[in-house]
């Protein structure tokens, strides 16, 4: 089981999975329509808490992405890299 809460574990994998790495382009447009499958504020609030206190491990993160990670900095500046595709200007 996956310590990353939902929203945030569903949209790791539809946007950030290895697989399909160039849907986290999407991100940004899809984050502002009103239908969008997920809570946008719970999203935003999700990312930046565990770009500043990361409470699930690269394992949840690999899991969740098919992405392996090395160490909890590696895992911190790719949730910082999905921040700045996603919110570009704003910060964490």
């Amino acid at each position: 089981m996956s310590d990353i809460p939902e929203p945030l574990r569903a949209i790791l994998f539809d946007y950030c999975h290895v697989d399909w790495a160039d849907e986290v382009n999407e991100l940004p447009l899809d984050v502002i329509r009103e239908d969008w499958a997920y809570d946008a504020s719970l999203f935003k609030s999700q990312l930046r808490e565990a770009i500043h206190n990361p409470a699930f491990s690269t394992a949840d993160f690999s899991s969740a992405t098919g992405e392996s990670l090395n160490s909890e900095a590696e895992l911190t500046d790719k949730l910082r890299s999905i921040w700045t595709t996603t919110f570009p200007k704003e910060k964490p």
